[in-house]
């Protein structure tokens, strides 16, 4: 008797591990009912971690990102090249200056020898420099636009990378504490078949589920290895001082509120503020410029030139001074080259092309917004639904089943059906939880209206 006494107290303090493995999770929800935010999984985020662990807040982490992500620096160089064609745009052609001996009499029959200095300097007609400058600073503004277009996209990548940091954390959290619920489980029945009150069986089941949460934590934890890895790799030389280090994350996913978007205002908003949107436009004004330029290249160039002469006095049977002649000349080529508008007709073809893109870019904005809100409400829907019944509902079925064990009415096979169930909602959602910030995350970079706090 007092053995069976004491196996059900060990029994009774498995329960109220068990149990404790969703308290957190009640916890959780029951706040996030009354608007209050979770505890989270991390504490407070700063820039300097406990130990050898690095700590980030998300806000601090998307600093990192915009200083140090080596892609962003190689995308800026894009703007530094425009600038400098704005440079070589403004070159003027360089005149040249001919210098030597013009005329030498090798027969030495007394004609004089002269020496010739010339100046040509070429002049470039139909406006080709302004021409030229005008494409330079289209270029300039492309490249500016582009390069906000690549902070909007990094942005949204190195948020969901950070997502997927802390999505891996709760299922590590989850899996570890099942895992020492089981463990805890394999003693009391260890213990129970010490004193004959169960068979060998029960123990074996109950160490095999024990061992298969243990691999199952083993896989979780290097899957959160690998999305710290892949967060700070958007860090870019920062990352690798980080590397040989743990990392610890503030916020939680459980705490982002769920939000509610108008779609009829987000459009318009991102129609005027998408940055690939507004680089379609400045595509579209750079082909004009093009044509432009092309234009003006069909102009014919001339050159001006100026040359000095000098004739040393010949000493020979018909002596001859020597003398100084002045000369202009005007240089204009033959326009056949211009019979063909291969150069022209191109940059009509690119402008009609980018006029047509801009339109497509226009339409995809706002299909892309219409898509991503509607796939958030899908998302914070389906969020609802774990918060208002599915957890509850999973917990209430544990905590009777183990109730029930614990007074003889239900079977360890039941018990475990039971702890395999809560996980799987559990873990479900938490997808859920990741699909919604995900998506979420999706509306902010389809609208370019960023305000997101984790």
């Amino acid at each position: 008797m007092k053995n069976w006494t004491r196996n059900w107290i060990g029994i009774g303090s498995v329960l109220l591990a068990i149990p404790a493995a969703t308290g957190l999770e009640t916890e959780a929800r029951a706040q996030a009912a009354n608007g209050q935010p979770p505890r989270p999984n991390a504490p407070p985020a700063g820039e300097v971690g406990t130990g050898d662990s690095v700590r980030f807040s998300f806000g601090a982490y998307l600093r990192d990102v915009a200083k140090g992500n080596l892609e962003l620096v190689a995308q800026r160089a894009n703007v530094s090249i425009a600038q400098a064609q704005l440079g070589i745009a403004k070159i003027f052609p360089d005149p040249t200056l001919t210098g030597g001996l013009y005329q030498y009499d090798v027969t030495q029959k007394g004609n004089p020898t002269a020496s010739i200095v010339q100046l040509a300097v070429p002049l470039q007609l139909g406006g080709k420099r302004g021409a030229r400058i005008s494409v330079a600073e289209g270029g300039i503004s492309v490249a500016e636009a582009d390069l906000d277009d690549f902070l909007r996209l990094l942005r949204s990548a190195s948020a969901g990378a950070y997502i997927d940091a802390l999505h891996a954390r709760l299922i590590l959290e989850r899996k570890r504490r099942t895992a020492a619920s089981l463990e805890s489980l394999v003693a009391v029945n260890a213990q129970r078949l010490k004193a004959g009150d169960i068979g060998e069986v029960l123990l074996v089941q109950s160490r095999v589920e024990a061992y298969q949460f243990r691999a199952q934590v083993l896989a979780a934890e290097g899957d959160v290895r690998g999305a710290d890895l892949a967060l700070l790799e958007q860090m870019g030389a920062a990352a690798t001082a980080h590397m040989r280090h743990g990392v610890e994350l503030g916020g939680d996913l459980r705490a982002v509120p769920e939000r509610k978007f108008q779609v009829e205002a987000l459009v318009p908003f991102a129609l005027s503020h998408r940055p690939d949107l507004r680089s379609a436009k400045k595509r579209v004004a750079l082909a004009h410029t093009v044509v432009d330029l092309a234009r003006a290249n069909r102009v014919i160039d001339v050159a001006l030139g100026a040359s000095w002469q000098h004739n040393f006095p010949v000493t020979a049977s018909t002596p001859l001074p020597a003398s100084d002649f002045l000369g202009g000349t005007l240089t204009v080529p033959l326009p056949f080259s211009r019979m063909y508008r291969g150069e022209l007709d191109a940059a009509h073809a690119s402008e009609g092309q980018s006029e047509t893109l801009s339109r497509a870019a226009e339409i995809h904005v706002e299909v892309e917004v219409r898509q991503a809100v509607s796939r958030y409400e899908a998302a914070a829907a389906r969020v609802k639904l774990y918060t208002q019944d599915v957890l509850s509902d999973a917990d209430k079925v544990l905590e009777k089943t183990l109730y029930n064990y614990q007074r003889g009415g239900a079977t360890l096979v039941e018990v475990l059906i039971a702890q395999h169930t809560v996980d799987d909602v559990y873990l479900s959602y938490y997808d859920a939880l990741s699909d919604s910030a995900h998506a979420l995350v999706a509306v902010q970079q389809a609208s370019a209206f960023w305000d997101l706090e984790l």
